[in-house]
């Protein structure tokens, strides 16, 4: 990866199937990188970029493998880009089944020291997702951060109606059912 000529890690579902939650083989390797970039193809394999400004304020760990070593982001860093990225997750529910098996791999301090390099909608989003999932241990302490934030109502999926009314928590306006992935 070292011909990108930027900071990267392996991100979203590529990360989470190296951290061992990876529900299903993600069809193409997904990499974060500063700037963007366009799709491209190593032999068979698919490689799509997706973007994030802030890129070296994330945790990574090294990954060795055949061929050198690779920045992943952590669990918690996979967490929070799954929730910003949720297309690239496929959707909702796929989401939620990828942090329901990442979270046993998640350290809560680490979540909360990454919340205010994210977006505030990004720590609403994934706490009420985590608490929807029954991680309420991981998620209480992103409440505590956010509670000092005064948050704003937020649709859970920002491209859906929400004729609904705001989650008390996290001020989440549960516009889709989570359906986990079986």
């Amino acid at each position: 990866m070292r011909f990108l000529g930027q900071p990267y890690y392996v991100g979203l579902l590529s990360a989470a199937a190296v951290h061992g939650a990876a529900h299903q083989q993600p069809m193409v390797f997904q990499v974060i990188t500063r700037k963007p970039i366009r799709e491209m193809r190593a032999g068979r394999v698919a490689i799509r970029f997706y973007m994030n400004s802030l890129i070296e304020r994330f945790p990574v760990v090294r990954m060795q493998t055949e061929t050198g070593t690779m920045r992943v982001a952590t669990p918690e860093s996979t967490a929070f880009d799954l929730v910003r990225y949720p297309a690239a997750a496929g959707n909702l529910g796929n989401v939620a089944t990828v942090l329901s098996e990442l979270a046993d791999r998640m350290e809560k301090r680490a979540l909360v020291a990454l919340a205010p390099i994210v977006n505030t909608t990004d720590v609403q989003r994934l706490g009420y997702l985590l608490d929807q999932l029954g991680y309420s241990d991981l998620a209480t302490p992103l409440y505590e951060w956010l509670s000092s934030r005064h948050p704003r109502a937020v649709p859970l999926v920002p491209e859906e109606r929400a004729e609904v009314e705001a989650d008390g928590r996290w001020h989440i306006l549960p516009n889709a059912d989570l359906e986990l992935e079986t």
